[in-house]
């Protein structure tokens, strides 16, 4: 009798042929490109808020 094993290696899945079994009617989440989003207006305020500073000290100096 011989009690040789078979070694068998797994079996790759190719994406032509897998199943997509998300919900097409599920809500997707796009967390990473909502914080990109996100930092780039808390950017885009800051600037505005820091040039309104910036103008407004110049105005004061200016009119002293």
């Amino acid at each position: 009798m011989s009690t040789e094993h078979i070694a068998r290696s797994p079996s790759s899945i190719h994406t032509s042929t897998a199943i997509d079994r998300s919900n097409p009617g599920a809500p997707k989440r796009h967390i990473a490109k909502d914080i990109v989003s996100s930092s780039r207006r808390l950017r885009a305020r800051i600037g505005v808020i820091a040039s309104i500073c910036v103008g407004l000290t110049v105005l004061l100096v200016a009119f002293e």
